[in-house]
């Protein structure tokens, strides 16, 4: 059986440059600050399928494999792209040098090893990516009016300071960060001095903390943008899903609750500061709507995020499956992956399911025998789409 082709809401070339190369393969170092496993440095390399086609892409084997391209197909997930396939590092590199020798430049969620590559073969260069990612530099690219209450405290001035209030604490510094892995939520004075020593332990990589005031926020999306350089369009958001503050645990695409139009504009106008600094490519921004009724950013990302693709496919998934609401899914199941596969089977074919990253462990003894299933499920409104991922995972994982 096969399935109606997806369509991504917004063309490649408004996405990203053509001689962008997707080359994410980096190292242990630069993903410090992001909580890494070995794994997961092979893993990042097969995203976004199926929404950068016409370009190039370094990719692991375990994710790329004809097991998985039955998978892709199955669900009408087109991938037209030149895909490379490594299987070590060593190999991830030596793809890489050929395709600098071919005029690409590569574009990575995290920079790759400090000085492996020349700058002219990056997208972006290493510096503009690491000055506009930081949390400590948010307010040279945001309005003060989409800003919560900050400042920026080396540690000797954190040490003496006292909130008078909830507070966020972040990592100000350069280091890549994402998923909350360097930020502290502290609605007390405990939690408070439990962050600051976190950040005290961890300064080679932490020079410096934003102290953020603790807004309230009716919802927060990842606003997705794509930036070339004809402009900066934002191409919709993903309401963003809490297990804790600050620690976001999925995805969801609701009509009934979308980005505003205002956020949109409001992302755009960031975007387009971005451009101008250099930046092209994938990049999203967090946009909450505090109660005040305010658009606050809370987070730049200019690199691809996790709900990219499903924001992307979403309106073409929803439109196929007649269901109007879709949430992020990822699970980690350790059956063979034959069984993994054709456990998806009913999933797909009923539209209620699209993968949008498959890995196959066996392929990879860095992931430790656990497989990577990632995608979002639809369903008619919240409740539905909850009940089916519970479901998909229970299937997945029996």
């Amino acid at each position: 059986m096969m399935l109606d082709a997806l369509v991504s809401s917004l063309s490649t070339d408004r996405l990203l440059p053509p001689e962008a190369a997707f080359m994410a393969r980096t190292d242990l170092f630069q993903t410090r600050m992001l909580g890494y496993t070995p794994g997961l440095l092979e893993a990042v390399t097969v995203l976004l399928m199926g929404v950068i086609n016409g370009r190039t892409a370094v990719r692991h084997e375990g994710g790329v494999g004809p097991e998985i391209q039955a998978i892709y197909r199955r669900a009408g997930l087109v991938v037209e792209e030149e895909t490379l396939v490594y299987r070590t590092a060593e190999e991830a590199w030596a793809l890489a040098d050929g395709l600098i020798e071919k005029g690409k430049r590569f574009f990575w969620p995290y920079p790759l090893p400090a000085g492996r590559f020349p700058e002219h073969a990056h997208l972006v260069t290493t510096g503009t990516w690491l000055a506009l990612n930081s949390k400590g530099s948010l307010a040279e690219i945001v309005p003060s009016e989409h800003l919560a209450r900050r400042r920026v405290l080396s540690h000797e001035a954190l040490a003496d300071f006292e909130p008078d209030s909830p507070v966020f604490l972040k990592s100000a510094g350069e280091a890549a960060t994402g998923w909350g892995f360097a930020v502290r939520h502290c609605p007390d004075r405990e939690s408070f001095l439990a962050a600051r020593e976190w950040m005290a332990q961890n300064r080679e990589s932490v020079p410096a903390v934003v102290v953020e005031e603790a807004v309230e926020v009716e919802r927060c999306w990842c606003a997705g943008l794509g930036i070339v350089d004809q402009g900066a369009t934002c191409f919709g958001g993903a309401e963003q899903i809490f297990s804790s503050p600050g620690h976001q645990a999925g995805s969801m695409v609701d009509p009934d609750h979308p980005l505003p139009a205002e956020g949109r504009r409001l992302a755009e106008r960031v975007g387009e500061v971005a451009r101008q600094r250099g930046f092209r490519g994938v990049a999203g921004l967090d946009i909450g709507l505090a109660r005040d009724g305010r658009l606050i950013v809370f987070d730049p990302n200019f690199r691809f995020n996790s709900s990219t693709t499903q924001v992307l496919l979403h309106d073409s998934a929803a439109a196929r499956a007649g269901l109007r609401v879709s949430r992020s899914f990822q699970v980690n199941p350790t059956l063979p992956f034959s069984q993994v596969a054709e456990r998806l089977l009913a999933p797909i074919d009923e539209a209620w399911f699209v993968p949008t990253r498959c890995f196959n462990a066996e392929k990879c003894p860095a992931v430790e025998g656990k497989h990577i299933v990632t995608g979002f499920v639809l369903g008619e409104d919240r409740g539905a789409v909850e009940a089916a991922s519970l479901k998909l995972k229970e299937r997945l994982e029996a």
